[in-house]
């Protein structure tokens, strides 16, 4: 089970723990579960704060507010804390301050390799954590999960697809996989079905774009990848990548180019997929 599953099961049973400590490296994993706690409590009984410092540790001895009896704070940003000490310092002062039925809810943007004295304390305490970075391995578990929430079941060659076209990215996914339950009635999706969606929702998608470039269109090719670069830049290289990966030759040159730009995007720079899809038709 992911770990993001076993937070889940703590928020429907209703946070009953004092504090909970949640990490991970990618921040949308840390999204995700604030919009858990979100979906599954009443507004007024959330309060959310950017960074540790702006929690009033004599505000956590207060027990009940006016209108709700509990009350979850969640806190932003735990690694602004500078130093290891200071961190530790900090996580002992609200846990002797908090007061039941306050649950406090720590966000941290770290890997397990950046805080390791911290978890060791955490343990110690035995306070609840979880490490809610899915890794390659996961990361097909992850997108079951993902669909199963949007009451859709997707078969493997559709979560390879997937995983492919957006790069692994889990915003991307979870984007598509959110738009692949609004536009079907079907529970259970196969590849062909999900290119058949996903080529609906505009007027050129990826799978256009490959086309062109199949046919040394150049007109084409350039004026689909003028629509779609500016929102889809991701799932632009992520096709590109999934369709020259299952061709039976393809150039070691081609995969140099896709790297390139795959860089350039990261640093972005806007220009990267035009010099791509440039090389792509001369090749």
């Amino acid at each position: 089970m992911l770990q993001i599953q076993r937070f889940e099961e703590q928020i429907k049973k209703g946070l009953l723990e004092k504090i909970y400590f949640l990490f991970a490296t990618e921040p949308f994993f840390l999204f995700e579960a604030v919009r858990l706690i979100r979906k599954n409590f009443n507004p007024i009984t959330i309060e959310s704060y950017e960074y540790p410092e702006e929690v009033d540790t004599t505000a956590l001895m207060t027990t009940h507010s006016l209108f709700a009896e509990k009350r979850i704070l969640i806190v932003s940003n735990f690694e602004k804390i500078k130093k290891t000490e200071k961190r530790i310092e900090w996580l002992t002062k609200v846990k002797n301050a908090l007061a039941p039925p306050i649950s406090l809810i720590i966000l941290s943007n770290t890997s397990t390799k950046e805080i390791p004295d911290e978890l060791d304390f955490i343990r110690g305490e035995r306070i609840s954590s979880f490490n809610l970075d899915v890794g390659e391995r996961d990361l097909e578990e992850w997108i079951s999960y993902k669909a199963s929430e949007q009451g859709i079941n997707l078969k493997f060659d559709a979560i390879s697809y997937l995983i492919d076209i957006t790069n692994g990215q889990p915003g991307l996914l979870s984007s598509e996989i959110e738009k692949i339950s609004l536009l079907t009635e079907k529970n259970q999706l196969g590849l062909s079905d999900i290119k058949e969606i996903l080529s609906e929702v505009a007027e050129y998608k990826t799978f256009d774009l490959i086309d062109a470039i199949e046919r040394k269109d150049t007109e084409k090719a350039f004026k689909i990848l003028e629509q779609i670069k500016t929102t889809d830049a991701d799932m632009v290289l992520g096709a590109l990548n999934w369709y020259y990966s299952r061709k039976p030759y393809t150039d070691g040159k081609i995969y140099h180019l896709l790297y390139n730009a795959n860089l350039s995007l990261r640093q972005s720079r806007s220009l990267s997929l035009d010099l791509l899809l440039y090389e792509l038709l001369k090749s």
